[in-house]
């Protein structure tokens, strides 16, 4: 079992290409949270995988909600268990974090991995430059490839330092709070189509789609971005500055709605 959460494809790319080599299957944590399924089985010699990007140094807190209320059950004990992050800048803390939440719900991984691709934080990040976005990619693919040989033979003992001090993180992860606001999304009514879309792919239902524009009915989110990358008019804004940078989402996989 491979679970993975995925706004703009990059972790679902790397879930696929860990499933074509191990022949596990991928599970998105998106249909998990919206059909309210917090009891996952793994069998007996079946690998669990968790793949996640990096917010603010650490964790996106949809799975953090997830994890409260999530139930793990191992069937025998052959099990390989492993995390991988994925990342742009950098990684952060997201793997000792990934490590300290899951120990909580009984899921101790034996390595945990990460790879860089394309930082899709449009309100930071340029992302119209599509020569070094296929640059960044190239190298989350090869990364990819490696980690999935990794996976394949179940190797233990990897991972990597944290790259911070406990309270950069612990302050990363209040400003990311701070701005999970959804308040901050604005809408082009006269760009909009109505397609829907942005409300479909929102993992935590938080877009409903009124008078043909899209209306936020939660005051926060997880801050995936998924609504503004992948809407096709770019009608949506995020704080009045991501539009100016730009649009992205991996065309390798076949994004979920």
């Amino acid at each position: 079992m491979i679970l993975y959460f995925s706004a703009t494809g990059n972790n679902k790319y790397v879930a696929e290409k860990i499933s074509q080599v191990t022949g596990d299957y991928i599970l998105p944590l998106k249909k998990l949270v919206r059909e309210k399924i917090f009891q996952l089985t793994i069998k007996d010699g079946e690998n669990f995988g968790v793949i996640m990007p990096t917010y603010w140094e650490g964790l996106p807190s949809i799975i953090l909600d997830y994890l409260q209320d999530a139930k793990f059950i191992f069937e025998g004990k052959n099990h390989y268990k492993y995390f991988v992050a994925t990342y742009g800048c950098d990684y952060g803390n997201i793997l000792s974090t990934a490590q300290k939440e899951f120990k909580k719900v009984g899921v101790k991984f034996e390595s945990l991995y990460a790879a860089r691709f394309v930082d899709n934080w449009s309100p930071m990040f340029y992302l119209k430059d599509a020569e070094k976005n296929r640059r960044a990619e190239i190298n989350g693919e090869m990364e990819t490839a490696e980690i999935a040989q990794k996976v394949l033979n179940r190797e233990v003992g990897h991972t990597l330092p944290d790259q911070m001090l406990a309270i950069t993180a612990m302050a990363a992860k209040a400003n990311y709070n701070r701005i999970r606001k959804t308040k901050l999304f604005t809408v082009n009514k006269n760009k909009c189509v109505g397609c829907g879309l942005c409300a479909r792919q929102c993992p935590l239902d938080a877009i409903e789609i009124q008078n043909k524009n899209p209306v936020w009915i939660k005051s926060t989110c997880t801050l995936c971005l998924g609504c503004f990358h992948r809407c096709p008019a770019g009608a949506i804004d995020y704080d009045g500055c991501s539009l100016r940078n730009g649009q992205y989402v991996n065309k390798n996989v076949t994004l979920d709605d």
